[in-house]
């Protein structure tokens, strides 16, 4: 249901430029429900939440790439951080804000237990609840970097919006540095490569030489999918398309405010 929240932003976009009251007020519904249903009291977050499609209410949340039930799946997390911050910069409900900071600040909480304890903290735990396996956590690079892209507009959203009471200006820009900071160092792919003509005779045929010959498909490692101990099919510490996705915005994102 996460990612729900990310489509949202399309169906903002579509009213703004169909002048659609209507297809606002569906958009700021269903954020409205989330922000009820999927969010618990300390502003961790369920996964998913199965409603009654007669009654509208919830039947039960669960999770289904977490841990558990009633642990807090990062990626899951790093979603709402984006997805309530955008959805604010179309309504402007402050509530919305509020919830983005919350979901933010409880991240940096989860990532702040981690000082001390593993190399490179701020690279996010899959599950900030699951148990260390052999003494090596498991990461999920995605999901950092998700948070990383909310917690930059979330810095440019507070230069603007009404004074939000402990938040300091800047605080977010230097924690979505430092994730960031911290991925590079840790989960970056070092393979090189090299561009080499494949037949001279054949004028602009080239390959790509992979000079470590391992053939990795991505920009950045240590993604998880999917760890769930029931899951179909577990997936651990791979490449993963929303991690080089949002690295690259990330980077977009700090050309545009003028920080590369």
């Amino acid at each position: 249901m996460w990612l729900i929240i990310l489509d949202l932003d399309l169906l903002c976009y579509a009213a703004h430029h169909t002048d659609s009251a209507e297809l606002l007020r569906i958009a700021t519904a269903h954020a409205h429900t989330i922000l009820k249903h999927q969010l618990r009291d300390d502003f961790s977050t369920h996964h998913l939440v199965n409603f009654d499609p007669t009654t509208g209410l919830p039947q039960g949340k669960y999770t289904n790439q977490g841990y558990s039930d009633t642990s807090t799946w990062s990626r899951g997390q790093a979603w709402g951080i984006l997805g309530f911050t955008q959805i604010y910069q179309w309504t402007h409900e402050l509530v919305f804000l509020n919830a983005a900071i919350r979901l933010a600040k409880s991240f940096l909480d989860r990532l702040d237990e981690s000082i001390g304890k593993h190399e490179c903290p701020y690279v996010a735990l899959w599950d900030f609840d699951a148990p260390i396996e052999d003494g090596k956590p498991l990461r999920d690079t995605s999901a950092g970097l998700i948070a990383v892209n909310g917690m930059l507009v979330l810095h440019q959203v507070l230069l603007i919006a009404p004074k939000q009471e402990g938040v300091e200006q800047g605080f977010f820009l230097e924690k979505a540095l430092r994730i960031l900071g911290e991925t590079v160092e840790f989960s970056l792919d070092k393979s090189t490569a090299r561009f080499s003509k494949k037949d001279e005779n054949k004028k602009g045929v080239i390959e790509v030489i992979n000079e470590q010959q391992e053939n990795f498909e991505g920009i950045v490692r240590n993604a998880t999918a999917n760890w769930n101990p029931d899951a179909h099919k577990p997936y651990k510490d791979h490449g993963l398309v929303y991690a080089d996705y949002y690295f690259l915005e990330a980077g977009n994102k700090l050309l545009r405010m003028g920080l590369l």
